[in-house]
């Protein structure tokens, strides 16, 4: 019979080496840089929560799988609460991501229906400066945007074809491909943004235009973000409009699905208005234990942040569901455990409420629940 759990449970670290885009953060922020399994490598993503999460007991340090957990006792885990507004079957994926240079893209928005394709919330939060693109910037003739997203993707797969058959080299093609980019500049139709630390982005709402961007000298480590948003898989969601002339090393492409991106797109000034969807933390509390800001309200999922003062104990209380706890800085405990910077927890819904515990430094900590209040 599977244990009340009366303490959070770690999440088993999950990091996705990613050599073209990735880099040495998440790795850092880990304390993985001394690890020999990550030398000399590069990370894209971590996921701090997923379907496929595996927890380690804080009992018996022994390993197991967050599905099987909750199918043993939902209520205990995710709580009545989040069982009554959800379900027990837990879509929350939360990732860490170093990232710079992918396509532009849009997600289908909620409640609407265009062949395979499924809605996918999700919202960002800005860990350090960056570079991206949001949304139709005001005054854009979509018509003209249209064209040189079709022009673009029609001259790339011919491009992709004469390097297929010998005519060029993928080098040649690739060269041909940025010439191209310059002179059509899709970019002249999209808000180009340099987000400050502490951005939050909010794309739950779907059918905004969005990408992250690349620019090594001003922001060497890419876009440094953490994302919160319901799981679906890419090739479900991610309508690419235009994937910024990339092609493989045999001249191949990635697909492209341009009538669908702009099908999907919402392109009316109010919807694009940038303050809807981008905004700072908001404070909620602060007094000499802490404070807590609130990043994310949304009807999917809920984040805050929780800095607690050094020499402090500070209450959460669950509210009926569980919490999710992503450690941005410092070290701290619950109970007997210890929660340590880099790391993510999950704090089952039994435990009601609980104390987050420093010592001679602070802590910041990312906590994601779901909205059932």
């Amino acid at each position: 019979m599977q244990r009340i759990p009366q303490e959070p449970w770690q999440v088993v670290d999950e990091l996705i080496e990613q050599p073209s885009w990735g880099g040495r953060y998440i790795i850092d922020l880990k304390g993985l840089s001394t690890d020999g399994r990550w030398e000399n490598k590069k990370v894209g993503q971590s996921y701090e929560l997923s379907k496929t999460s595996i927890l380690v007991d804080p009992v018996s340090n022994q390993t197991r799988s967050l599905a099987e957990l909750i199918n043993g006792d939902p209520s205990s885990w995710l709580g009545r609460s989040v069982l009554n507004s959800f379900g027990s079957s837990l879509s929350l994926l939360i990732k860490l991501t170093q990232a710079k240079g992918n396509s532009f893209q849009v997600h289908l928005s909620e409640g609407k229906t265009l062949g395979h394709w499924q809605p996918k919330p999700e919202a960002w939060f800005y860990l350090a400066p960056g570079l991206y693109t949001f949304g139709i910037k005001e005054g854009t003739d979509f018509e003209a945007y249209s064209q040189v997203l079709r022009t673009i993707d029609s001259e790339m797969h011919q491009l992709s074809h004469e390097v297929s058959n010998g005519v060029r080299s993928v080098d040649d093609a690739r060269a041909q491909a940025r010439d191209r980019i310059l002179t059509l500049n899709p970019y002249a139709y999209v808000n180009v943004i340099h987000a400050e630390t502490d951005d939050i982005v909010d794309l739950t709402a779907g059918g905004i235009h969005h990408s992250w961007e690349e620019e090594n000298d001003a922001y060497p480590e890419g876009n440094l973000v953490y994302e919160v948003q319901i799981d679906v898989q890419d090739e479900l969601c991610s309508m690419r409009g235009f994937d910024k002339g990339k092609l493989l090393e045999d001249g191949s492409l990635r697909a492209t699905h341009v009538e669908d991106y702009l099908q999907t797109i919402v392109n009316d000034k109010e919807h694009n208005e940038l303050s809807r969807h981008i905004r700072k933390p908001e404070l909620i509390s602060d007094d000499e234990l802490g404070k807590v800001e609130l990043l994310f309200r949304t009807p999917y999922f809920n984040l805050d942040r929780v800095t607690v003062e050094s020499n402090a104990s500070y209450k959460q209380t669950l509210d009926g569901g569980f919490h999710h706890l992503f450690v941005l800085s410092g070290n701290a405990a619950i109970g007997k455990i210890g929660i340590e910077q880099g790391k993510s927890y999950f704090v089952p819904s039994s435990l009601h409420d609980y104390n987050i515990v420093t010592g001679d430094a602070n802590a910041v900590i990312l906590k994601t629940y779901m909205p059932t209040a």
